[in-house]
C-alpha cells in the first residue's frame, strides 16, 4: 500500500458475486485493505495494474463509502460491474463512481491507466459549479475514440496528476489539484457525448444517501433528530434508515454516530487536545458523556485509544503523550 493512501470507511469484507444479497456487498476504503491513515494529500494515486495484478486481474464487486474515483484506461481492455449491469470497456475509456455506487472490474494483463481516489467531500471542495458537481453525483462508463482530443487531454492531465503525486518539487499539492481539476472538467464535457450512466432506483437510492451523508457532515456536531435529517431530505425517518440499512447495512443514527467516531479519532490521534475540549467541539455535554459514547461504539475508552494510536504511529514519546493522557484519564473518571 502506499504510504499516502486515504483514509477508509470499513465494514465486513468477504469475496461476493455480481448476483449476491446487497447486505454481503463489501465496502473498502482502497479495495481490499482493511486500514489506513489520512494523508495530507486528501487522495491515492495508482496505476490500474498495481492493484489489480496482486488479485489475478479481477476486482470483485464492491463500493465506498466516502470516496470518489476516477479510472482512466490508456490500453488493454476490461469489463466493468456497475450495480447489476456488465459493461464492456476498450481503451481508451473512463470512469467516474461516486461514493456508494457497487462496482467491479475484470482487465486483461495488458491494461494501462491509472486510478484516482478522493474523498467525496473533497470533490465537492473543488468542483464549486453546481451543475458541474451534480455531473458526477452519478457514475457514469465514457468510451472514447483513440485520436479524439478529449482522450488526449485526459491523458495529459492524469499523467501530471501520477507525476506530481509520485514526485517531490514544490507546490506539488497544487499541480497535483489543477490536473485533477482540468480531468474533471474534461470528463463532464465528454459525459454528454458518449456516456453511460446508471439510473433508477439505485441512482434515487445513491443520491438520498449522498445529500444526507453530505448534511451529516454539515450537522453531526450540532446531534440533531433523525426526524430533522428526513424532512430536509424531503423523505420519511423510515425511509431514510430503510435506504441507510439497504445500501451502508446500518441505521442513519448509525451512519451519524460513526461520523463523530471518525472526526473523534482524528482529533485523538493528530491532536493534543484533552478529552474534554474534543467532547465540547463535538457537541457533547461533558467529557464523561463523550467518553462513554466512545467505549460504547469502540470497546476502548478515548485515552486508551490515543495511546494505542500514538503507539503504532511511534509517537508514545512524544511530550505531549504522557500529560494528555493523565489529564484524559482524570477527565474519564470524573
Amino acid at each position: 500500500m502506499d504510504r499516502r493512501c486515504a483514509e477508509l470507511d470499513n465494514s465486513n469484507m468477504r469475496d461476493t458475486g455480481l448476483r449476491a444479497p446487497r447486505e454481503s456487498i463489501p465496502t473498502y476504503g482502497l479495495y481490499g485493505e482493511t486500514a489506513a491513515t489520512l494523508p495530507p494529500d486528501r487522495l491515492h494515486c495508482e496505476s490500474i495494474a498495481s492493484r489489480s495484478r496482486l488479485h489475478d486481474w479481477e476486482i470483485r464487486p464492491h463500493r465506498h463509502e466516502a470516496f470518489f474515483q476516477i479510472l482512466y484506461m490508456r490500453g488493454g481492455h476490461g469489463t466493468l460491474v456497475l450495480e447489476n449491469e456488465r459493461l464492456p470497456l476498450r481503451a481508451p475509456c473512463v470512469v467516474t463512481l461516486p461514493s456508494l455506487t457497487v462496482h467491479g472490474f475484470t482487465f486483461s494483463r495488458d491494461v494501462r491507466g491509472v486510478v484516482i481516489t478522493l474523498f467525496e467531500r473533497h470533490l465537492d471542495e473543488m468542483l464549486s459549479a453546481p451543475d458541474l458537481r451534480e455531473v458526477f453525483s452519478r457514475p457514469h462508463r465514457i468510451l472514447l475514440g483513440a485520436k479524439s482530443r478529449t482522450a488526449a487531454v485526459l491523458r495529459g492531465a492524469l499523467e501530471t496528476v501520477s507525476r506530481e503525486y509520485e514526485g517531490n518539487l514544490p507546490w506539488r499539492l497544487a499541480a497535483v489539484r489543477a490536473g485533477l481539476e482540468l480531468a474533471l472538467v474534461t470528463v463532464a464535457r465528454a459525459i454528454g457525448e458518449s456516456a453511460h450512466p446508471v439510473s433508477g432506483a439505485s441512482a434515487r437510492k445513491m443520491q438520498h444517501l449522498q445529500r444526507f451523508r453530505a448534511l451529516v457532515d454539515r450537522w453531526y456536531r450540532e446531534h440533531r433528530s433523525i426526524e430533522e435529517y428526513s424532512r430536509a431530505l424531503g423523505i420519511t425517518s423510515t425511509q431514510l434508515n430503510r435506504v441507510c440499512r439497504e445500501v451502508l447495512g446500518k441505521s442513519a443514527l448509525g451512519v451519524i454516530n460513526g461520523r463523530l467516531l471518525r472526526e473523534a479519532e482524528r482529533n485523538l490521534i493528530y491532536t493534543t487536545l484533552d478529552v474534554k475540549r474534543i467532547a465540547l467541539a463535538l457537541g457533547f455535554a461533558d467529557a464523561a458523556y463523550f467518553s462513554r459514547f466512545f467505549a460504547k461504539h469502540t470497546g476502548r475508552s478515548p485515552s486508551r485509544f490515543r495511546q494505542e494510536a500514538w503507539r503504532a504511529l511511534g509517537q508514545e514519546n512524544r511530550p505531549e503523550a504522557s500529560r494528555s493522557s493523565s489529564t484524559a484519564d482524570a477527565t474519564e473518571r470524573s
